[in-house]
């Protein structure tokens, strides 16, 4: 930083208001910028100067695919969702969206269906102490590689279901 040299107007302004040394370095090296106000007409006049003042600082929006509002793209990813909550619903946009995908998602695979169902319920045989939680991990680890060879083909359903219940035999599969 500059070294601070007070000139006989900072010493004037230093003197009329009481100002300690200290105090005086602090206003003549750390400029306040100042404080801008506007009058307006009307609130359209308002909100043009809202909008362009937006624009200037490179503030990005878009339109919310789901309920048409306009919102602010928060952070530097791409979203095509507002986190508004809508009147009559508990959730946002973003994340009623993301449960509607993922239903889609799995309506749409079978794999997915299987995991699911199998994932629950050794969920449930761990939180009962039927299933040691670390076999119940690595077990998750290697269905998920599965089902991503049944999504892809490499593994059809029928070979995944069977070593889906291969897994942890100690029940027996209703037919």
């Amino acid at each position: 930083m500059n070294k601070y040299e007070p000139t006989e107007q900072h010493k004037k302004f230093q003197k009329k208001y009481k100002l300690s040394d200290t105090e005086m370095q602090v206003f003549c090296r750390f400029p306040i910028s100042p404080n801008t106000s506007y009058k307006f007409r009307n609130i359209r006049k308002a909100l043009e100067l809202e909008f362009t003042k937006m624009l200037e600082q490179d503030i990005r929006f878009r339109k919310c695919k789901r309920c048409g509002k306009y919102f602010i793209m928060k952070g530097n990813y791409n979203t095509n969702y507002c986190d508004r909550i809508a009147e009559g619903e508990t959730r946002n946009c973003q994340d009623i969206m993301a449960l509607e995908n993922y239903k889609k998602k799995m309506a749409d695979n079978a794999a997915i269906k299987i995991y699911n169902k199998y994932y629950k319920r050794y969920s449930a045989r761990v939180k009962a102490h039927t299933i040691l939680e670390k076999d119940f991990n690595k077990w998750k680890y290697e269905a998920m590689t599965k089902r991503n060879e049944c999504m892809d083909g490499k593994l059809t359903e029928e070979d995944f279901i069977t070593w889906m219940d291969s897994c942890f035999p100690n029940r027996n599969r209703k037919h």
